[in-house]
């Protein structure tokens, strides 16, 4: 059971979980509560977004790990479970438990707020997950772009359901209207950050497992053209995002949101700073696999940054 458990890496579905909850809960009802206003959204529909989104995520990495037994004896035997603990046959029946009913919960979704297309945002997405896993991963930059818009996605995908919720309650949407500018630009901004350290990370994690990646086919960024081009293509997006960050901080003091404002700069900023030097430094498969665990604790700190949206009003 253990196993089951973990590769469906918690530790990720969490993140997924607190990002959602803080976008919800910190920043939409925040800025909906200016104009006296709340959430079309039910929580009860929440929690089930949430759900299915977990669901889907889940089904995604068992997938991944199935297509990657043989690469994963070479990048990180120690690890392995795919095809040992579990085996291949239970894999693919553990993938379909959790994304079937993620797809329902999905459409039951769109439904409900009367905007059947959203519904369809999850076969998408398993659809992605699959072919990630079967093709694109072993493809230049094409495998690391659909994993960066899948991580922009579990920002935006609730923001499109509270929308035409919205849509769906014209008096509410009247309410909030004066709001949803300001929304829409957060979204935006945590969506964009979200992608770009995806991408960073992606990339990172091609580099650091070169070795078994180069055994099982592949022809990533570094396998084709090599570390030094790939460390050259991390440097230029890490110092894009910085600058892109940076644009964000602007409207943060803009519009008077100190605390946010301070917090992205010691809390977010410091640490690609910090990063960026290891970037430049680094060689080894252990020092890429520290630039790569880096990448997830500045998107964890940028997430974090939402509760303060709450706190500064």
């Amino acid at each position: 059971m253990l196993s089951y458990l973990k590769i469906i890496r918690p530790v990720n579905l969490v993140i997924i979980l607190l990002t959602q909850s803080l976008l919800r809960f910190c920043v939409m009802d925040t800025y909906f509560g200016l104009s006296l206003a709340s959430s079309a959204f039910p929580v009860v529909d929440f929690i089930l977004l949430v759900f299915s989104t977990m669901l889907i995520a889940a089904g995604g990495y068992v997938i991944n790990d199935y297509f990657d037994q043989k690469i994963d004896q070479a990048n990180k035997p120690e690890k392995v479970i795919a095809g040992t603990t579990i085996s291949a046959l239970n894999l693919k029946r553990y993938y379909i438990v959790l994304t079937v009913p993620g797809n329902i919960i999905g459409f039951y979704l769109a439904i409900k707020i009367n905007y059947l297309l959203l519904g369809f945002i999850f076969p998408v997405v398993s659809i992605m997950l699959w072919y990630y896993s079967s093709y694109y991963q072993k493809k230049i930059l094409s495998g690391n772009v659909m994993i960066a818009t899948l991580s922009a996605l579990v920002i935006l995908v609730l923001w499109l359901f509270e929308f035409f919720a919205l849509k769906n309650d014209p008096i509410r949407f009247v309410d909030v209207f004066s709001q949803l500018n300001h929304v829409h630009v957060i979204v935006l901004g945590y969506a964009v950050f979200a992608f770009f350290v995806s991408l960073i990370r992606e990339i990172s994690k091609d580099t650091e497992d070169m070795e078994g990646d180069r055994e099982g086919g592949f022809k990533t960024l570094p396998i084709v053209y090599g570390k030094k081009t790939s460390k050259s293509v991390i440097i230029g997006f890490h110092v894009f995002t910085m600058l892109l960050l940076g644009y964000f901080q602007y409207l943060l003091y803009a519009h008077g949101l100190m605390m946010v404002f301070w917090y992205v700069t010691i809390a977010v900023q410091s640490l690609f700073l910090f990063v960026l030097y290891y970037v430049f430094t680094a060689e080894t498969k252990k020092e890429y696999h520290f630039l790569s665990s880096a990448y997830k604790i500045i998107m964890l700190a940028g997430i974090l940054s939402m509760q303060l949206f709450y706190i500064s009003f």
